[in-house]
């Protein structure tokens, strides 16, 4: 087999799971890497993947990283060229390590003299320092090099016609070459040059040896002067002491974080005081991260200023994932995408739901429980070492061969589809049984859930996103592997053993029969419908004294009860009390938050005035920063979360429902968590803005819709209170839903009929509220405010507007 086709067949071999790859498949290296795995997919265990040409770029991706030939003993020439990095100043980046194989495919040679050019440059490059393979640098211009390349080896060609003996012209070229390196190069390429020379002679090959030192001297110069030109720190080529930090950018969804442990690493490496925060990331575990918002708040604003944000952009594959190079010269991967990796092991490799008994899941459950410590549902987004990996992998294989292996034969057929209609059905069944997993060990959901990745993993209506708690009951979702029954009908098996029963007792549905007889105790006569179970039993008590005639003892118990209530009360009123002591200590703050934000307005108003000519997209950025510095100004006046909590509560206290209570507590959990994300958005962007990380507005993203009640909500509210409950934020609500900068208003919120469209109106300019002219004239007389918004309104016919 030859060296390329042994490279990617060892490659093809590490990112596909060994389950999916059947025995009798051999790999055929005179046939291209596109039709062996062609002829792979059709022993139809790939079911899962769409085509070969999808499974063919993702092992290509899978190998895309710095130091992948040493990672996976393999020829350099195999490697695939790099992938670009765009900074958040839209500059082009690449790994350091990799400025080799950016320019390897723009050599005009051909056949071995190019294998011999590129290997020789290879070798060069081995002697240079490139420090820890995590660094980036700028990309340098691929395709203008390739054209002065084209232009110099033209000119040989030239020279050699000209020439009588062309060996003179080669070694003329050859001692050129050699004096221009450094001499920690110069040896290895001479003794490769003599290597070369001894199976290719210069009596017969000096037009080729000619073109391979010149192409040599060529890149090695043209790496030189980009790294002056650059100050891209590369001895022995170019030695400068480091100008410009590059920071990794990663992101989950809407996310984005760095390695807390390469920050600090680069700024140090730049000579920029860390210490306000180093103690902190010293005392953090290995591969944490920070938030973006959270290196603002760290890093001096001048520092942030010179910073370089790369952005990091992973292309998910369906296997294996791309292994991250770390600060420290090792490899990682998102710790969402190892347990993903594992799962994925779990359901599409060994099919182990498709084959194991109920009594079996003990050990999923202890394999889970076994390997819990990598997987802290405590900690925010982190990565996770590939040793690491590699031992939880082993962990699992070693519970699998022991407990859970069986024979073929307990698999049931599967169908034969091809194509993507047979992946799309494979991917429908695979979530399917992630989301049953999840919930049945509900240690996975939280960490996903805490690593912000419900959607990276396809996790559907997650209760925790949606305000639940774990510790409420949990319906698994449905869903089956071909030809199979549901899991939950395997799951819920009444046979379950007790051990099985008390790791299950969690998230296993109630039996029918307990249903039934907890409906016969239900049918037992209780004074009222919220009576608490432990109160019922008093009730029933007080029912037989009462047919007994004991009269006073019945007194008794529904004094006590009453007193419980009284008591129930006091304490809301005592909660309400000390959130509002709360709110007032919080005033001050609130106060000197506003007054920052008003300078910062201030500042932003002159430095308007002291220029006359902006450029347009300074401008347009000037215009979202202030439009956010407003909307950051509203929400601290707003306070959002504290008013939904107060509006929640008010619903609460006035109502016995517990349906409601509970429905209640839910969409104060889900409007908290989307206010608080909102929030944070509007201060990620206005720190990226303050650092300068945008060229233009368009880079700046969007921010997400401002939360509302759901109309649940607010229906239950409007029937227990008796009016609607008030609108938080409404000049935000006002701004994003619509196109224009009006609501649209169906009634008059002052004599509740609805407004047709002949009605006259006046808007407030404010919260852009309409309401009838004779209403709003009425209200006017009495308080000249806005009914909504509280703001300043006067009647436009007793104070018409001045022309």
């Amino acid at each position: 087999m030859s060296s390329s086709a042994n490279d990617f067949n060892k490659v093809l071999r590490a990112f596909i799971p060994k389950e999916l790859i059947p025995p009798t498949w051999k790999f055929d290296e005179n046939k291209k890497s596109i039709e062996n795995i062609e002829s792979l997919m059709k022993f139809g265990q790939l079911g899962i993947v769409g085509s070969a040409e999808q499974l063919n770029k993702d092992i290509g991706s899978y190998m895309c990283f710095p130091g992948a030939p040493q990672h996976f003993d393999m020829d350099p020439l195999v490697a695939p060229c790099p992938y670009d990095y765009t900074s958040l100043k839209n500059t082009v980046y690449i790994y350091k390590r990799d400025l080799l194989f950016a320019l390897k495919d723009i050599c005009p040679l051909k056949n071995w003299p190019r294998y011999m050019a590129y290997w020789i440059l290879n070798v060069c490059l081995q002697q240079m320092d490139f420090g820890s393979h995590h660094e980036m640098i700028m990309k340098p211009d691929i395709q203008q090099i390739a054209r002065d390349g084209e232009r110099v080896l033209k000119k040989l060609m030239e020279v050699l016609e000209l020439s009588e003996d062309y060996e003179i012209v080669y070694e003329d070229l050859k001692k050129n070459m050699l004096d221009f390196l450094p001499v920690e190069i110069k040896d290895d390429v001479s003794e490769w040059m003599e290597e070369i020379i001894e199976e290719y002679p210069t009596e017969k090959y000096s037009v080729e040896l000619s073109q391979i030192v010149t192409w040599i001297g060529f890149i090695l110069e043209a790496i030189e002067v980009y790294l002056r030109k650059e100050s891209i720190h590369l001895p022995p080529l170019n030695s400068v002491s480091l100008t410009k930090p590059v920071i990794r950018l990663f992101s989950i969804d809407k996310n984005h974080f760095v390695m807390a442990h390469e920050l600090l690493k680069t700024l140090k490496n730049h000579n920029i005081d860390v210490s306000e925060f180093e103690k902190e990331v010293n005392g953090m575990p290995k591969l944490s991260t920070f938030n973006f918002r959270e290196v603002v708040q760290k890093v001096d604003k001048d520092v942030m200023t010179n910073l370089e944000f790369v952005k990091m952009e992973e292309i998910h594959l369906i296997f294996a994932q791309t292994p991250i190079p770390t600060y420290d010269g090792g490899y990682c991967t998102l710790a969402v995408d190892a347990l993903r990796d594992i799962l994925m092991d779990m359901i599409v490799a060994k099919r182990v739901f498709q084959t194991i008994d109920e009594k079996d899941w003990i050990h999923i459950k202890k394999f889970f429980k076994l390997i819990e410590a990598y997987f802290d549902q405590t900690r925010g987004v982190y990565f996770i070492d590939l040793k690491d990996v590699k031992t939880i992998k082993e962990s699992w294989e070693n519970i699998y061969n022991t407990h859970l292996k069986q024979s073929g034969s307990k698999l049931k057929k599967t169908s034969k589809m091809t194509g993507s209609n047979s992946s799309h059905l494979h991917l429908a069944v695979l979530q399917c049984q992630l989301n049953s997993l999840v919930r049945k060990v509900p240690m996975l959901l939280e960490f996903i859930h805490k690593q912000g990745a419900c959607d990276r993993l396809s996790i559907v209506g997650c209760e925790l996103c949606n305000g639940k708690t774990l510790t409420e009951e949990i319906e698994e979702p449905q869903g089956s592997e071909i030809g199979e029954e549901p899991p939950q009908k395997k799951l819920s098996s009444k046979d379950t053993e007790s051990e099985s029963e008390k790791l299950n007792a969690a998230d296993t549905p109630e039996k029918p029969s307990q249903k039934k007889k907890k409906s016969k105790k239900s049918k037992q006569p209780t004074p009222s419908e919220e009576v608490k179970p432990k109160e019922s039993k008093s009730v029933q008590n007080a029912n037989e004294l009462e047919s007994s005639r004991e009269k006073p003892m019945r007194n008794l118990i529904r004094n006590q009860l009453e007193n419980e209530e009284i008591k129930q009360k006091v304490m809301d009123k005592d909660e309400r009390i000390r959130m509002l002591e709360r709110l007032l200590e919080e005033k001050d703050d609130v106060i000197k938050e506003q007054t920052a934000m008003i300078e910062d307005l201030r500042r932003v108003e002159e430095k308007e005035d002291s220029h006359t000519v902006f450029d347009e997209d300074t401008t347009k950025i000037e215009d979202v920063k202030s439009n956010l510095l407003a909307i950051k100004g509203v929400l601290h006046t707003e306070s959002p979360v504290t008013k939904c909590t107060e509006i929640v509560n008010r619903l609460i206290m006035k109502t016995k429902n517990k349906e409601i209570k509970q429905m209640a507590g839910m969409e104060m959990r889900r409007f908290t968590k989307e206010a608080t994300e909102y929030m944070e958005g509007v201060d990620d962007r206005l720190a990226m803005i303050q650092c300068n990380q945008f060229d233009a507005a368009e880079e700046i993203p969007e921010l997400p819709e401002f939360p509302v009640f759901s109309q649940g909500f607010l229906e239950a509210y409007k029937n227990i209170l008796k009016s609607r409950p008030p609108i938080i934020c409404q000049q935000l609500l006002s701004s994003s839903g619509n196109a224009s900068d009006e609501l649209e208003d169906t009634e008059c919120v002052i004599c509740l009929n609805n407004m047709d469209l002949e009605d006259e109106t006046t808007k407030c300019g404010c919260c852009k509220r309409r309401y009838h002219n004779g209403c709003i004239q009425d209200w006017l007389k009495v308080k000249m405010t806005c009914p909504t918004c509280n703001s300043g309104l006067l009647d436009e016919q007793e104070f018409p507007v001045l022309v």
